[in-house]
């Protein structure tokens, strides 16, 4: 019998995974990307000097494949795509993979056996070298959220261009040496933005950060002692936040214990302020840390409020209103002067290849993303997407969804029906609008409910929760660990062993009864 033929479109952490997932069911995996290189997100000619992840290493792993007990608690970003490649070459993904691939159209194939035709675009150097179609059973999308660099466009940035001066998007920049004896602003507050700012305070000339409001930010170690992990990455810590879905003792807690809820925030934001110059810097952010914490909270870099206070970085709140020949004028009126312009401004998120009444069941007008579970619309057949969402460790989230999808693919998920699954989706994104809106972000954000939505899809599959039998303290104190659910596809062949020997057993009766 054939092996069904899947396509794998992207090979960041999301590809990877699911190449890797559905290669060990036995199916022929192609996957495809455009960049010369793996990683996504890690690759190396996206990587800006000083990138480094978010969460701490171990939490950041594969399950089957812990990082290298070398690397520090917060590795690099070249450690980072060296540890993805040392992955894919491991798991025998890396000769899946066909680099300089860019998916131009993807479009469904009707018939006795229906599927996707995919048609590839083959680039080197920036230039067409050949095309080729391809036929799928089915088709996993990972290109996801992070693909598109978003820079606004401002009057005056061709002037300013034409008068020597670089506009960039943090996403390409790649080269420090740009930066020495330059003067430098960079736009925004998130993770990139500030990481950037960071870094130029050191290389530049003058750097200014020009942000429209200051956004929560925490530090490796609260009071210099305790890890991030233990404060942010437990179950214990999301239990005091209100999942959409309320169960045990998290009703009483959002009910009837609201007041040691309001508690609990105020002393995190008063350790923040205290440990943080925050005050001092005018950066205290307007929203309720509770309320604010989702995709836009990150680590905030060492040196940074430092160099604040010291004027290394000087840091205004308002927007650039246009470029002028030499630099930029400001919302405030105030014009200044700039030889680089960076954009930490995010990214946007589109699925160009995809026909467009496909695309339409993703994305709203809006940019909202409508998947169930992040994974599956259930009106476009024989496709799944990994990756489209965020959270605190998105190797495990990616990796426990492919390995979903692939339960999904071979009819083994007890799934609602077509109309239950988009009620669900609906109202889990009029929720998020209501309750969480500072942390949106297309409907993607998923943080700080790491824990709870893999507990979804493991409950989808019939599969326990609990990682840690006999330790409920360690299951919720203790920090997300990969490793836990490193035997997933063994529980489940497992589960299922039964079920075939039943069959087995019927079939042995019913050969006898007719002879």
């Amino acid at each position: 019998m054939t092996a069904k033929q899947i396509c794998v479109i992207g090979a960041g952490v999301s590809g990877l995974v699911s190449a890797k997932t559905f290669l060990e069911e036995g199916y022929e995996v192609t996957l495809f990307e455009k960049r010369q290189g793996l990683g996504g997100v890690w690759e190396r000619s996206r990587a800006y000097p000083g990138l480094s992840i978010q969460s701490p290493r171990d939490t950041y792993a594969f399950s089957d494949y812990p990082m290298p007990a070398s690397y520090p608690e917060w590795p690099s970003g070249e450690q980072i795509c060296a540890y993805l490649e040392s992955y894919a070459h491991y798991f025998g993904v890396a000769q899946r993979i066909k680099l300089g691939a860019e998916v131009t159209k993807v479009e469904h194939k009707l018939g006795d056996t229906p599927g996707w035709i995919v048609s590839v675009s083959f680039q080197k150097n920036g230039k067409e070298t050949r095309k080729e179609k391809y036929e799928f059973d089915f088709v996993i999308v990972c290109n996801g959220t992070f693909d598109i660099p978003y820079v606004p466009n401002l009057p005056g940035m061709e002037e300013f261009i034409a008068s020597g001066g670089k506009v960039l998007h943090s996403d390409n920049f790649n080269d420090g040496s740009l930066m020495e004896g330059k003067r430098v602003v960079v736009v925004g507050f998130g993770k990139s933005a500030i990481d950037i700012a960071n870094f130029a305070a050191t290389k530049s000339k003058e750097c200014t950060l020009v942000f429209r409001q200051p956004l929560w930010k925490i530090p490796q170690f609260f009071l210099g002692m305790v890890n991030m992990k233990y404060i942010f990455l437990t179950r214990f810590a999301e239990y005091w936040t209100p999942y959409h879905k309320l169960q045990g003792w998290e009703k009483w807690l959002h009910s009837f214990g609201k007041p040691l809820v309001w508690v609990f925030w105020r002393l995190n934001e008063i350790l923040l302020r205290l440990q943080l110059p925050l005050d001092a810097c005018d950066m205290v952010p307007k929203q309720p840390l509770n309320k604010f914490i989702g995709c836009s909270i990150g680590l905030m870099p060492k040196g940074f409020f430092e160099y604040v206070r010291k004027g290394k970085i000087r840091a205004l709140k308002t927007k650039i209103d246009k470029f002028l020949p030499g630099g930029v004028e400001l919302g405030t009126g105030e014009q200044v002067k700039a030889d680089i312009v960076v954009f930490g401004t995010g990214f946007l998120q589109e699925i160009p290849f995809l026909e467009e009444k496909y695309r339409r069941y993703v994305s709203d007008e809006q940019g909202t993303i409508h998947l169930y579970r992040h994974l599956i619309h259930p009106h476009i057949p024989q496709m799944g997407f990994v990756g489209y969402n965020h959270t605190f460790c998105a190797q495990l989230s990616s990796e426990i969804g492919a390995r979903w999808l692939s339960e999904y693919f071979k009819g083994n998920l007890n799934l609602p029906s077509p109309e239950q699954m988009l009620g669900d989706v609906k109202a889990q994104l009029a929720w998020k609008q209501k309750e969480r809106p500072y942390g949106f972000l297309s409907g993607a954000c998923l943080i700080p409910f790491t824990f709870h939505y893999i507990d979804e899809l493991l409950e989808d599959m019939d599969l326990n929760t609990r990682r840690k039998p006999g330790n409920l303290l360690g299951e919720l104190m203790m920090p997300a660990d990969p490793s836990a659910y490193k035997n997933l596809r063994q529980e489940l062949q497992a589960k299922q062993q039964p079920s075939l020997n039943d069959s087995a057993i019927a079939a042995s009766l019913e050969v006898r009864s007719v002879s």
